[in-house]
């Protein structure tokens, strides 16, 4: 008679339990989606990984498989630029090339995996996503570093890229497309000075001349 008391006081505290997980369950809908892929963007993004490390950067996609990360944090980072060609990377800082740093391997290991994801995600047909409650879609699937999971937002731009396993969680803000150039220019003619000539770094000094200072 007790075991059948227990039994019974559990049901009914189950029973509710079931009740509330179908319904959280159904605000979320499977489904594909598809994100922005622009060849060329940049975002603002916050970064969190290894053991409470933090990095402010602009992420800039230049094209497929080719990436820049510009660093403003923290003062050990700032002003340098990591290029990811492929698993190739190189750094540099104010135009100056160099070997990465020891300060940026961490940064550096963890941004490609968020490269390789996001190309991939630009690359897939279709992206299978769950889209939340918010109206945002989260795709989650492996990469070299784990189980992640891909946040975009419902108009297509990337909000959050999570890796626990790092841990790494990347933030993004203000996703901007590159502009193209829509104005064609004709070719300048190239002059070269005296003072450049004469200089141990020779410098060109550009000029163009159209058609009406011509006739002048």
């Amino acid at each position: 008679m007790r075991r059948w008391i227990c039994r019974r006081t559990a049901l009914i505290f189950c029973v509710p339990a079931c009740i509330l997980l179908t319904a959280c369950a159904g605000a979320e809908q499977s489904g594909s989606f598809t994100p922005k892929r622009d060849p060329s963007f940049s975002a603002q993004a916050e970064m969190e990984y290894a053991d409470g490390q933090k990095a402010a950067l602009e992420l800039t996609r230049c094209a497929d498989s080719l990436w820049e990360a510009t660093f403003s944090e923290p003062a050990s980072l700032a002003g340098v630029v990591l290029t990811f060609d492929g698993d190739a990377v190189s750094a540099s800082y104010k135009g100056l090339a160099f070997t990465v740093p020891k300060s940026a391997l961490g940064a550096k290991n963890m941004l490609l995996y968020v490269t390789e994801t996001l190309d991939n995600a630009a690359a897939a047909e279709p992206l299978v996503c769950t889209q939340q409650e918010d109206g945002s879609w989260i795709n989650r699937g492996e990469c070299a570093g784990g189980a992640y999971t891909l946040t975009f937002a419902d108009s297509g731009e990337p909000l959050v890229f999570d890796l626990p396993s790092q841990p790494l969680k990347l933030t993004f803000t203000s996703y901007t497309v590159a502009a193209e150039s829509a104005v064609t220019t004709a070719p300048a003619e190239t002059v070269t000075t005296d003072a450049a000539t004469d200089s141990a770094e020779p410098t060109a000094v550009t000029t163009t001349e159209n058609n009406e200072g011509a006739s002048n």
